[in-house]
């Protein structure tokens, strides 16, 4: 049986015309692994280290990114308009909140865009992070964002390395403090998410 990253590189290769594909069909596209992602990006060029979300979302997924005023508390969501998906985020948002944002929209895109092209509608993601949120969508998107932006052996390297608090983790991976620990509880680094 294939891998999923040598059907993903199959399907790559498959519908590649004569000069590099920059994006995937994603009407027909398989669920990404984060990996698969990663290997992507570092195939056209993207910038990793940190990873660059915003040509991600655009160059591999084809996805466009807006900016809005939303109402307190809304910090973006994924829609699927006249056949486009767009991720539209909180332009009064920091740059390290918007990143983490597209980051968990497309963790939407990837693992439950079937659900809003059923439902036809958006779905607005609350601030995230917060101790009472029980919606295992959001859950999985917010797990996926964090894996996507500071993958684990990245992560513990950069600890390794010197980057051993959240000032500086956050500093290097281009993300608010509140991901970092997050990211940090997720991988059981720390012992508790207040």
């Amino acid at each position: 049986m294939a891998t999923n990253l040598e059907n993903i590189e199959t399907f790559f290769n498959e519908n590649q015309p004569t000069k590099q594909k920059t994006s995937i069909n994603t009407s027909s596209m398989e669920v990404l692994s984060i990996n698969d992602i990663l290997k992507k990006a570092h195939d056209l060029n993207i910038e990793t280290d940190p990873l660059d979300i915003k040509s991600v979302v655009k160059n591999i997924f084809n996805i466009e990114i807006k900016e809005d005023k939303f109402d307190k508390g809304v910090s973006g969501f994924l829609e699927r308009i006249g056949g486009k998906w767009c991720i539209f985020v909180n332009k009064y948002e920091s740059e390290l909140r918007k990143r983490f944002t597209i980051a968990h929209e497309l963790g939407h895109f990837i693992k439950h865009r079937d659900r809003y092209m059923i439902s036809g509608s958006s779905i607005p993601d609350l601030i995230f992070f917060r101790d009472n949120t029980v919606d295992l969508t959001e859950k999985e998107a917010n797990d996926f964002a964090a894996e996507l932006l500071m993958p684990k052996d990245v992560f513990i390297e950069k600890i390794k390395s010197g980057c051993n608090t959240l000032d500086k983790l956050s500093e290097a991976f281009q993300l608010s403090t509140s991901a970092v620990k997050y990211r940090a509880y997720k991988l059981g680094l720390i012992s508790e998410y207040i």
